[in-house]
């Protein structure tokens, strides 16, 4: 039984390894151009009345040159009011300021569809992506720009940051999103980009056009994970924008069913990847969980086994909240470490459950059911 620390190593020596890089990666967060490339801002938006506002808001209030930014919106089929809150925001805009902001019809189903149809309109050299649940600060734009002046790369990932809110559940779902970010963000440090969010992701357009054809047309999401792969293997060069100005906010899953619905939709993605950086790391993650789980269940019926467990919780513990600690402690002074305790006793169970979950076609039903049926081309 105690070769199950072999995986529980391994994982945590690696993150570890990880966590180490992140001096590397901020000390060069400050090293940016002056932007002048143009900009488009491409937004998928299905049934967001109540939150597409507050998004628009901090867009129209970029302080990017605006001759060189353009926003554009796609209604993915909306059923509320969501079109017209977004038309009369742009009625507002025109006549305060000069942005250039359009609302466009997605003639196909699905945020894939969507978003390509929004680039494949847009004018910018640049394109920058986002949820239309989310909120951006005025430099967000200027951040991205300023990095691709500065370093030219063809794909630029950026954090996503969920904003605190009530309820241990609510708390839950950002230790883990706050570890995934820290990796995201070192991975790229390292050279082996392995995750990235398409709430907050910039790329240049035409490198979107020459593999948008590479992003799983029959899945309906993940195309920002197999964007970056496609980039990855044509030999593109891919960076991250650690100014804090170029973090986007969204809110976490307040209920245990959604948090557990949206991870293992994630995870189901995962069963398609091909790129072996994602790949190694996935297998580690699963392998400690497995590990984790199995001496834990065990010890249950044979107590002799309890000082393994401990030992395996021990390891996994510190590189767990040192990554996830991090990431937080950037925009926060409190760290719930008595919580974050909690959360990792659980946290084994509960990865192989959205593991488990993963496994079988509903975990993407609500994807199915939230983007609608499939096009028959949404490349066109």
């Amino acid at each position: 039984m105690y070769w199950l620390i072999i995986p529980v190593a391994v994982y945590s020596i690696g993150l570890f390894a990880l966590w180490l890089l992140f001096g590397r990666n901020n000390s060069q967060a400050g090293t940016v151009g002056k932007g002048t490339a143009r900009v488009s801002v491409v937004v998928a938006a299905r049934n967001e009345e109540k939150n597409i506002t507050a998004l628009l808001k901090g867009l129209a209030g970029q302080d990017y040159p605006h001759g060189l930014l353009e926003i554009v919106v796609v209604n993915d089929g909306s059923t509320d009011r969501t079109p017209i809150v977004i038309s009369e925001f742009i009625s507002d805009a025109l006549l305060c300021s000069r942005i250039d902001i359009s609302l466009i019809n997605n003639p196909f189903a699905g945020k894939k569809g969507a978003i390509r149809y929004g680039i494949g309109k847009a004018t910018g050299e640049l394109i920058l992506t986002t949820d239309a649940d989310c909120e951006v600060g005025p430099g967000w734009v200027s951040a991205f720009a300023g990095c691709y002046a500065a370093t030219g790369n063809d794909m630029i990932l950026g954090e996503v940051y969920q904003k605190p809110a009530g309820g241990i559940v609510s708390q839950f779902g950002r230790f883990e999103f706050s570890a995934l970010q820290g990796i995201t963000e070192a991975a790229v440090a390292a050279g082996w980009p392995v995750m990235c969010n398409g709430a907050n992701m910039g790329f240049l357009r035409d490198v979107y056009m020459r593999h948008c054809g590479e992003l799983r047309d029959e899945l309906p999401s993940g195309d920002d994970m197999f964007l970056m792969h496609a980039v990855s293997r044509g030999g593109g060069r891919i960076g991250y924008a650690g100014s804090s100005a170029a973090t986007v906010v969204t809110a976490p899953a307040v209920t245990a069913a959604a948090l557990l619905r949206q991870r293992a939709r994630w995870a189901s993605k995962a069963y398609y990847y091909s790129d072996r950086a994602t790949f190694t790391l996935a297998a580690a993650t699963v392998a400690c969980n497995a590990a984790v789980t199995a001496a834990a269940l065990i010890s249950i019926f044979k107590p002799e086994y309890l000082i393994l467990t401990a030992l395996l919780y021990a390891i996994r513990f510190m590189p767990d909240l040192l990554m996830t600690r991090h990431n937080i402690k950037k925009r926060e002074n409190r760290f719930p470490l008595l919580l974050f305790l909690l959360s990792e006793l659980v946290y084994p169970f509960y990865f192989m459950t959205i593991a488990f979950m993963s496994l079988f076609p509903s975990s993407r039903s609500f994807a199915q059911r939230s983007e609608g049926p499939k096009s028959k081309d949404p490349r066109a």
